[in-house]
């Protein structure tokens, strides 16, 4: 970290991500960043926008080298994936090698399947990354992955976008470069946030936590979601296309 507060740049980890080419939601669904250590992970969904995984879809987990955080999500995504309600045996089961295209160099993963239901689950590393993968109803070799420094092609909740441009800003990316629509709509957000906090705080030293807005405390609120609506993609994207 700088004198300024500010978290240093995580040195050769990148995020992993299934290509450009992937046709359903592509979603920022949590991660976190150690300003201590050092130590960032990030979850990305490519699926239906209802998380349904009953139909195709990928979930990949991404983790700075050394991150214990890549152990738990192993056992977590077994169990889930491989042996449903039965909890994880006292050992791994058996593995087998898988090969997938990361960055368009060939990469080997463990894979595990579970052929009564389609579901499989992979782990290795892509150059200094820690990836897990879990997915169903598509074949893991036929995945090309990237590496990426800047999720904001990634439509994530207002609340997480803090989370989400922290982690981009840890990685190296400049959001800068991005533009004034991208520092417009983290400044919009943020707003958004604080209004509805300070909201909800006045509210619960008045007995209840609802109230109206009103005056200029109305305008704040509906000009950054409106400004927030149209920076977003087709699909409620936010930042798409950046």
């Amino acid at each position: 970290m700088n004198d300024q507060g500010i978290p240093g740049s995580a040195d050769g980890f990148r995020v992993v991500a299934v290509d450009a080419d992937w046709p359903e939601t592509r979603q920022f669904k949590g991660g976190g960043y150690n300003r201590v250590t050092g130590d960032i992970h990030v979850y990305l969904w490519f699926g239906s926008a209802s998380y349904d995984p009953q139909v195709e879809h990928v979930i990949v987990f991404s983790a700075s080298s050394g991150d214990a955080k890549a152990s738990e999500v192993l056992a977590d995504a077994l169990e889930d994936y491989c042996h449903p309600g039965e909890g994880l045996p006292a050992s791994l089961p058996a593995s087998e090698p898988v090969t997938i295209t990361a960055d368009g160099k060939p990469v080997t993963l463990d894979l595990w399947r579970n052929s009564s239901n389609h579901c499989w689950v992979a782990r290795g590393r892509v150059e200094s990354t820690e990836v897990v993968l879990s997915g169903s109803e598509i074949e893991p070799s036929e995945l090309r992955l990237v590496r990426v420094n800047d999720l904001a092609a990634y439509s994530t909740p207002i609340a997480f976008l803090p989370e989400r441009e922290a982690i981009s800003a840890a990685m190296g990316s400049d959001l800068q470069a991005a533009g004034p629509g991208r520092q417009l709509q983290a400044e919009d957000a943020d707003t958004v946030m604080r209004a509805l906090r300070d909201i909800a705080a006045r509210g619960a030293g008045r007995g209840g936590p609802s109230r109206e807005l009103h005056g200029d405390e109305a305008d704040t609120v509906m000009r950054a979601l409106r400004d927030l609506a149209q920076d977003a993609g087709p699909a409620g994207n936010l930042g798409a296309g950046s």
